[in-house]
This record gives C-alpha cells, sequence and structure tokens, in this order.
C-alpha cells in the first residue's frame, strides 16, 4: 500500500497537467455538440378580463433555438409554444411583442430570435 502511495505521488505535477489537459478537451468536445433550430410555434394569446381577441396579424411565429444538438433534435414543433398576455385592455389594433420568456423550452435550451417580433393583435369587448 506505501509503494502504491509512493508511485501515485511521484511526478505528480506531470499527473496533474494531464488532468488539466483532459479537463479541457472534455470541455471543448461537449461544447462544439451544440447547435441552432428554427421551429415555426403556433402563437396562443390570452386577452385582458373583458375582452376577446378578434384579430391576429398571424398565428405562428418562428423561434430560433440555441442548446444541444441532442435536445434539439428530439425536440418537435407541436412541444413548443408561445403564450403571449395582451396587457393593453382597449378595443381596436395593437403591437403586442413576442419576447423569449413568452416561449416555453426545455431546459438547457435558450430562444435566439423570434420572427416576428411583434404581433398585431385587434381586441373586441365581450
Amino acid at each position: 500500500m506505501r509503494q502504491f502511495v509512493g508511485r501515485l505521488a511521484e511526478h505528480w505535477q506531470l499527473k496533474l497537467l494531464s488532468l488539466a489537459l483532459a479537463v479541457a478537451l472534455w470541455a471543448f468536445v461537449a461544447s462544439e455538440d451544440l447547435g441552432e433550430a428554427v421551429y415555426t410555434v403556433t402563437l396562443e394569446l390570452v386577452s385582458p378580463p373583458g375582452f376577446a381577441v378578434a384579430s391576429v396579424g398571424t398565428e405562428t411565429v418562428d423561434v430560433r433555438l440555441s442548446g444541444l444538438r441532442s435536445v434539439l433534435t428530439r425536440l418537435r414543433e407541436r412541444d413548443l409554444r408561445a403564450v403571449v398576455q395582451v396587457r393593453d385592455p382597449r378595443s381596436g389594433e395593437a403591437l403586442v411583442p413576442v419576447l423569449a420568456e413568452h416561449v416555453a423550452t426545455p431546459p438547457g435550451v435558450r430562444v435566439v430570435r423570434i420572427t416576428p417580433s411583434r404581433v398585431r393583435v385587434a381586441l373586441e369587448p365581450r
């Protein structure tokens, strides 16, 4: 046992260097597995109380996502949704922003861009 500990302590600087290089190589390979993909996502609008959505400029938005390729390849458009709450309780048309936080994504996936970033919505009183 003492011989094993003695051999383990020999050239500890080289062993530490090799461990650091192995970790750096692993981090490089793991980061290379990142990718981007574009999905067409259905837009769900939540109207303010007392109002209903009369018309929407578009019913879908294109969402560019970034994350691990393995997660992105398993992801389907039906798994994603964009829920936007219309906050302006006035009748008529308004431009509503579609933000990254409106899109529900799995862990490790982030929203890069949403096109269009604003949607024209017409509200009418109920």
